[in-house]
């Protein structure tokens, strides 16, 4: 079953959009869901990086935290997404 991408639901989370697109990251290219474990997480473009300084701005300007969980695929290097805990 294809995951179903979600938009920004919360507050918090239209402020993650609004903060990361001040440091030039387009929100079409941002997208929410929940994991498994029904956290909310964030991605960027396929599972791209984003800058620490990005997200530290975030964190900074925002009531959030926001973890980087990142892995190794051997086909596409580095990959991760964001987990939001409110």
């Amino acid at each position: 079953m294809k995951e179903k991408h979600t938009l920004p639901k919360t507050q918090d989370e239209h402020k993650v959009v609004l903060l990361l697109g001040l440091r030039g990251i387009k929100s079409k290219d941002l997208d929410f869901r929940y994991n498994n474990k029904n956290e909310r997480f964030f991605s960027y473009g396929h599972w791209l990086p984003i800058r620490v300084e990005d997200i530290s701005y975030v964190q900074e300007h925002c009531n959030i935290e926001v973890d980087e969980i990142s892995w190794f695929d051997d086909d596409c290097g580095w990959q991760c997404y964001y987990r939001i805990d409110s």
